[in-house]
């Protein structure tokens, strides 16, 4: 089976679904490639500033599309959704602190514009319940193809 990141947005992406609508928000909304872009730029920044497969993330005050970026941005490396941990994304525009640092969104997003993080081939071994577990409703609509309604 494919990964739970790649059946949410690759799979609709390739399946034709690339203009439709992933998130609305306050902000107006965004479309499947645009959410897979996003994910996989700051899938990539996180992964340079140390963030691996495993890696405990706390996800702290992100609201609408930073939320679901950083919940398909941590899906893409394998990162896990934790109460506590050494790197924390937190408050609206978010904020990556990480041990020694703390590194703003737009920069985690030019960092990994460089080359996008992509979808894993397979999960590690229950993180898919995990991530289902913490963000049922992101992880339900797009999976269905659906829009996340985050006003």
């Amino acid at each position: 089976m494919t990964s739970l990141v790649f059946r949410l947005l690759d799979h609709h992406v390739i399946s034709g679904l690339a203009d439709d609508l992933a998130v609305a928000d306050d902000r107006g909304t965004v479309s499947y490639a645009q959410l897979l872009h996003e994910s996989a730029c700051i899938a990539a920044g996180l992964h340079h500033m140390g963030v691996d497969a495993g890696t405990a993330i706390v996800l702290d005050g992100l609201h609408g599309r930073d939320l679901v970026t950083a919940v398909t941005a941590c899906a893409r490396i394998g990162a896990v959704p934790a109460a506590s941990g050494d790197f924390r994304l937190v408050g609206s525009p978010p904020v990556l602190h990480a041990p020694g640092t703390e590194v703003t969104w737009d920069v985690l997003d030019k960092a990994g514009r460089t080359e996008p993080h992509t979808a894993p081939d397979r999960d590690a071994q229950g993180y898919e319940p995990t991530l289902r577990a913490a963000y049922p409703d992101i992880i339900e609509t797009l999976e269905q193809g659906g829009t996340v309604e985050a006003r």
